[in-house]
């Protein structure tokens, strides 16, 4: 099974997606193991919100949007899943701006840039490749 993990898909697009995913993936752990670390960098104007409570909800999400995104990377073609995925992106995105300019928890460029560049990233490029990908 790890072999099959670590496999890499064809194609630009969807590696990646892959390693958005093994980032995921990471963060997810990070999240776990460290709860009160990386998060509180990211929302490093507000660093009193991040608990461990947060951190392991932000885990929940980022599992998901892991494994969302893995199956993407290997399914490009199933319609549903690439929506989901880029949809996936959206939410990261629109979450990261209203941080940083609604809430102002984010301050930018910070820890939290890798992220969002990575979302802008996909949202776009799926948008380009869909026909490539979509039938």
């Amino acid at each position: 099974m790890l072999g099959t993990l670590l496999t890499l898909p064809a194609g630009g697009l969807p590696k990646f997606i892959w390693l958005s995913a093994a980032f995921s993936a990471f963060n997810t752990i990070q999240c776990l193991v460290a709860p009160l670390g990386m998060t509180r960098k990211i929302y490093s104007q507000q660093p009193e919100q991040v608990t461990p409570l947060t951190s392991h909800v932000f885990a929940a999400w980022t599992a998901l949007s892991a494994v969302l995104r893995y199956q993407c990377a290997f399914n490009m073609g199933n319609e549903l899943v690439y929506d989901i995925t880029f949809w996936s992106y959206v939410i990261a995105s629109a979450h990261f701006t209203s941080e940083i300019v609604a809430f102002k928890t984010v301050k930018m460029p910070g820890a939290a840039i890798s992220t969002f560049c990575v979302a802008i990233t996909s949202i776009l490029w799926m948008i380009h490749d869909r026909d490539v990908y979509i039938h």
